[in-house]
Order: C-alpha cells, then structure tokens, then sequence
C-alpha cells in the first residue's frame, strides 16, 4: 500500500518527466536543440521532489544564473580556443558569478562550460537556457504554492536539511586546491585521450559540490559507485537516442531510467540526471561517449579518496 510520502515522491517524479518531455517536444519544434538544457533534468527532478528546497525557494536565480552564467560561455567560446585556460576562465567566472549574485543554483556552472564543450558561439544558446529555465522556474513555483500544501506545513527532514547544505554556497574552502588540481588531471587525460568528454560539463557540478561538501555529500560518502551511476546513465542517454532518435521519448526515457538507478541504488546523486541528457545535444554521440564517462568519474573517484587521505591526515596533525 503506497503511503503518502511514497505517493508525492511519484507525483514529483512524474512531473519532472513531463515537464522534460515538454521542453524536448518544444525544442524539436522551435529547431532549437539547446532549449533542452541538460541541467534542466536534475533541477526539475529537486524542485518538483523538494518544493521547499534551497533552488525551489529561489525561482528568480533558478530562472536567471544559469542564463547569465551560459552568456560567459559563449563569450569565452567566441573569443578562445578550447584550452586549459578557456576552461579555467568558465569556472571560476561561472562561480564568481555564483558569488556575486548570491545564487546557489550550482548547475549553471554546467551551462557555462557546455557553451564551450559544444563550441556553441550562437545568443540563441543563452536564450534557450533563459527559456527553459524561465518554465522551470514559473512552474515550480505554481507547484509550491497550490498543489503543495501538506509539504508547507511540514518540518524539514534530514534528508532535506542535507540537501539544502549542498545546494548552498560553501563557507569553507581548504578544498579549492584539491578541486583545481583534479580539473587539471581531467582536462590532460581528456587531451591525451582524444575524448572531450571526458571533461563532461556536469562533471564540474558534481566535483563541486563533492568535494565543497564533503562532510555531508551523498554520493562523497559512496564515491565508489559514483562511476557506475555516471558511465550507466552516460549509456542509457546513447542507448535510447538510438533508439527512438532526439525528442520526447527518448529524453523521457533517459531520464526516467536515471531517477530509477538512483533510486535502486540509493545514491542521491542528482546532478548524474543531466549526464543521461547530454547526447541529445551533441553532434555525433556514440559509445565513445559512456567510456569517456567512466574515464572521468574513475578518475574523480580517486581523486576525491586522495582528498580525503590529506584532509584526514592534515586533521590529525592539527591535533
């Protein structure tokens, strides 16, 4: 017998993928593929789940950072190379924006390093975003306000309080040098690779949000298992491209069988859903794809268990 909570989480679940399916449907018939923001997939799924969340209780920076964030990357992609240096000037400009808009909307700094990923030089790509994000936003607040009525008289569980730690911005940043060599590592084994992706633009969002809240991030605390979740949605994405070809069905599909490996697995790791939806807007997506994947997200992993060896041998030190 399905209990109530179990009840809106599959509301919410359903919301999101029709909602996904929506703006998938919209960008096949404007022609404009970018309107389907990958980013979009693991938002929906935390506002409509978490309607009283950090990025649902801020539907202007929903709306707005990753826009103004996706406008630093086409200038970048305009006017440098694909480079270490291009890459350097996206993220911490996208975070630098972050900071000065106050925005904990962590996804946008995705949206900026995919403009220089996809070499997308256009102003449509910004607006897409805007678009999308603009929907997003606008529903979830209907959502908040009208269909949520039990969630709004509900105290934060610990789940809850967990998550909004992680969508915040970090107060502490003895990590930072960790973070900037890790980005290095990727960028030079996606060179030596010939792989571009294996620097995967949601990468970034993951990464930060790992290693700025270590003490409290989900997926920080299974991080063997974060590149099994990444390298299978990574293939569900190309499978079901294939398969039923960009549009309705397979973003759905991509993203329902994401929320489902999450779910089985018990790995909160939302940001993952955006990597399910990243082969509908590249040129020539293949199984190359999934291996530079798994190339990136073993390489964090190991990464992140280094971080953690320092961090715990620097605090016993410190004692």
């Amino acid at each position: 017998m399905k209990t109530p909570e179990s009840r809106r989480i599959v509301s919410a679940v359903l919301i999101s993928l029709c909602f996904m399916g929506g703006i998938a449907g919209a960008a096949s018939a404007a022609g404009m593929a970018l309107l389907l923001f990958p980013e979009l997939a693991a938002l929906s799924y935390d506002v409509f789940l978490r309607p009283r969340g950090t990025w649902a209780r801020a539907p202007w920076m929903l709306a707005l950072s990753p826009a103004v964030t996706a406008v630093l990357g086409v200038l970048v992609t305009r006017y440098l190379p694909y480079s270490a240096a291009s890459i350097a000037i996206c993220i911490v400009g996208a975070m630098v924006i972050l900071k000065l808009m106050r925005s904990p909307i962590a996804p946008a700094i995705s949206a900026c390093v995919l403009a220089l990923s996809l070499d997308e030089k256009s102003w449509s790509y910004p607006l897409s975003i805007l678009l999308g994000t603009g929907a997003l936003a606008l529903l979830a607040a209907i959502y908040r306000r009208f269909f949520d009525k039990q969630a709004a008289h509900a105290a934060p569980s610990a789940a809850d309080r967990v998550d909004d730690e992680i969508e915040s911005l970090p107060e502490q940043f003895r990590w930072v040098p960790f973070f900037v060599v890790f980005l290095g590592a990727a960028y030079l084994l996606s060179i030596a690779t010939g792989m571009r992706m294996v620097f995967f633009p949601p990468l970034v969002v993951i990464v930060f949000e790992m290693f700025a809240h270590a003490d409290v991030c989900p997926w920080a605390k299974r991080p063997m298992l974060l590149p099994a979740v990444c390298t299978l949605a990574a293939a569900a994405g190309v499978a079901t491209l294939a398969a039923f070809g960009p549009g309705i069905i397979s973003t759905v599909m991509a993203m329902l069988f994401g929320v489902v490996m999450l779910r089985m697995t018990r790995l909160h790791a939302i940001p993952a859903l955006a990597i399910g939806l990243l082969p509908q807007v590249m040129t020539r997506p293949d199984w190359h794809f999934p291996l530079a994947v798994g190339i990136g997200s073993t390489l964090l992993t190991a990464s992140f268990l280094l971080f953690e060896k320092s961090s715990g041998a620097g605090r016993e030190f410190a004692q």
